[in-house]
Formats: structure tokens, C-alpha cells, sequence
């Protein structure tokens, strides 16, 4: 497969599960106390340490599992596993998210790393798929362009946090609840095909 279809195939996905849908909202509550220097601080430091913990998904992360001997039908039943789960997880307990994030404040420093760089940012479902791509493109060449697409979606992310306060105040929250059940819906069928993917892989052994 070209470096070109990669990106077409991964652009998207990344975008559903680590793109600004979900984290415009999330990073305005978490900063809505902060002055705009610190909250271009905060996002500034959250999207350095999830571009690093990226770079370490992509270069490293499948050569680890590969070098435990897991086989690709089970790397792709598990993904399949933690995005059913994580959508459905989000969809089940969005009342449950929204009374914890009442919780009391971070540091501004220690909030870029948690909750908003992990796992706000950088979702499991999100390294899970990285991990896959990795696992069937191992060529540099893939590599490169698998991680390309990771910096595209967190350069969006951070423009997004820069403009999360001012889009929560003029827009609010209705385009991105319809826009985050229709990109739900896809990724648990996305789900549920790779966990029928992976069981096919797995019958093959």
C-alpha cells in the first residue's frame, strides 16, 4: 500500500478517535479557570507530551508486541475490543464523565498530562490502531507517513483547544454531540468488523 493510501485510510480514523470532537469540550471545562496564557500553556505542553507518546506508538510500540510473538489477528481482535468498548463506554457513562469533571482543579501542568494528554488526547483506541498500521506497513517509508498523519491530527487538535473557549461560547455543544454519535456509530462498526477481522486472522493459524 502507497504512503498516500495510508493517509487516507488512517486520516479519518485518528480524527474520530483523537480529534477535536471530543476534545473542544473537554479542554474548555478543564481550563475554564485559567487566564489565556496558561491555557495556551496547558495545550502547548499536552500536545508536545502526546506527540512524543505518538512517536513512541509508531516507532516502537508494534515492534514490542511483534517481538512478544503477538500475531496480527490478535493485535487486530484487540483493537476491535478496546474502540466497541471505548464508544461504548463514552455513550453509557457521558453523565457519569460529566459529575467527575466537577472533580477539583489541576496545576496547570500536571493537567496537560492527565486527564488531557492521556487519555483525552491519546486514547487507547487511537494507539491501538496505530499499532496495527504499524504492525502491516513496518517499512520506514510507512512509518513516516503513519506518524505524518498523527501530526496533522494534533496540529488540528491544538488549534482546536486554542478556539475551544470562544467555539463552546458562540457555537456550544449540539454540532458536536450530533457529530459525536454519527462518528460513534462508525467506530463501533468499525469495531465489530476488526474483531471479525481478527477472529478470521486467528482461524487461518
Amino acid at each position: 500500500m502507497e504512503a498516500s493510501e495510508i493517509v487516507g485510510k488512517l486520516l479519518p480514523l485518528l480524527f474520530n478517535m483523537m480529534g477535536p470532537i471530543a476534545l473542544i469540550p473537554a479542554f474548555a471545562g478543564m481550563t475554564a479557570g485559567m487566564d489565556s496564557e496558561t491555557r495556551k500553556a496547558v495545550a502547548r505542553r499536552a500536545s508536545l507530551l502526546s506527540l512524543a507518546a505518538l512517536a513512541i506508538a509508531v516507532f516502537l510500540g508494534a515492534g514490542v508486541l511483534q517481538g512478544w510473538g503477538i500475531s496480527k489477528g490478535s493485535l487486530i481482535l484487540t483493537a476491535g475490543i478496546i474502540m466497541t468498548l471505548g464508544v461504548l463506554k463514552s455513550m453509557l457513562f457521558a453523565q457519569v464523565k460529566e459529575a467527575g469533571s466537577q472533580a477539583a482543579p489541576k496545576q496547570p501542568k500536571d493537567l496537560a498530562v492527565s486527564p488531557l494528554a492521556f487519555p483525552t488526547i491519546v486514547t487507547p483506541q487511537a494507539v491501538a490502531v496505530l499499532i496495527i498500521f504499524i504492525a502491516y506497513f513496518p517499512a520506514l517509508e510507512a512509518k513516516l507517513a503513519i506518524f505524518a498523519v498523527a501530526v496533522v491530527i494534533m496540529t488540528i487538535n491544538f488549534g482546536a483547544m486554542h478556539a475551544a473557549h470562544w467555539f463552546m461560547a458562540k457555537i456550544g455543544m449540539v454540532p458536536l454531540l450530533v457529530l459525536g454519535a454519527v462518528f460513534g456509530v462508525l467506530q463501533v462498526a468499525l469495531g465489530v468488523e476488526m474483531i471479525s477481522d481478527g477472529l478470521r486472522e486467528l482461524g487461518k493459524v
